[in-house]
């Protein structure tokens, strides 16, 4: 299996620079044009995807699913899966980033979010999950889930691992 990410299209939540986590928010007119560029660069790339998984909240679904009319995907195949759902950020989400100060664990903690294990956990129930799968994999989620599934494929501690560019396909190469 040969796995690639792409995080979602920009939000309105990413336009207004909130704390997002699990709040489930909208594709900005940008970030529907980000994620038809994706698919633009998947097909000028000349990856075949064979599954597309992404979270179930709107600004991930729909990219996929811009993604899927661009590369000829069937729309209805697209699997929606909750283990790749963005961290949650508790009674943080919808804070304007400038004012939660420095969001380290145990500020994440004390609002009810998920830590790094946990997150890490649900990548690797996923990369479980797909074992013995043939073909391209993406994966089409947030950069908080992104983040730890690329340290979890890669074997490294979540603070090597960078942030995502919306709508940028990253290759996790072949497992």
């Amino acid at each position: 299996m040969h796995l690639y990410f792409i995080r979602h299209g920009e939000s309105t939540s990413n336009y207004g620079d909130l704390i997002t986590g699990q709040q489930d928010v909208p594709l900005t007119d940008l970030g529907r044009l980000q994620a038809t560029a994706a698919g633009q660069t998947i097909v000028t790339q000349g990856i075949k995807i064979d599954y597309i998984i992404c979270s179930h909240l709107q600004r991930a679904h729909d990219t996929a699913k811009i993604i899927a009319r661009e590369i000829g995907f069937p729309i209805d195949k697209i699997q929606v899966n909750d283990l790749v759902i963005e961290r949650s950020f508790g009674t943080l989400e919808g804070q304007p980033k400038m004012n939660a100060g420095a969001l380290d664990d145990e500020l994440i903690k004390k609002s009810g979010g998920e830590l790094d294990p946990e997150i890490r956990e649900r990548a690797q129930k996923l990369l479980d999950s797909l074992k013995g799968t043939k073909g391209n994999v993406l994966i089409v989620s947030h950069t908080g889930f992104g983040r730890r599934l690329r340290a979890v494929v890669e074997g490294i501690p979540t603070q090597y691992s960078h942030n995502f560019k919306n709508a940028h396909l990253t290759d996790l190469g072949e497992l």
